[in-house]
């Protein structure tokens, strides 16, 4: 089995705002959609929701955007390597 990696790097964007980058080398979207329908367990993660409704909340809060992408990371021959997930999170002082 291999090992997977993740990383999170936090950045500074203009005043208000902070970047959060958080990549893995997993086997991306598609795939873990696919394993999880042939999976027994019928819990829904909530993960991505609450995030966006916090999200949401901060935004409201400090009077900016916040958002939140993500991408599919693929090699050079387009096959699934990833995912990517970029969050600008507002923020009233840094």
């Amino acid at each position: 089995a291999d090992n997977g990696d993740l990383s999170v790097n936090i950045t500074r964007k203009g005043d208000n705002i902070l970047q959060c980058i958080i990549e893995d080398n997993g086997v991306g979207r598609k795939k873990a959609k696919e394993l999880k329908s042939k999976s027994t367990s019928s819990r829904k993660s909530l993960g991505l929701t609450l995030t966006e409704s916090r999200l949401v909340l901060l935004s409201r809060q400090a009077g900016l955007e916040g958002s939140i992408c993500i991408e599919d990371v693929k090699d050079a021959d387009g096959k699934a390597a990833g995912t990517k997930v970029i969050l600008n999170i507002p923020v009233d002082e840094i």
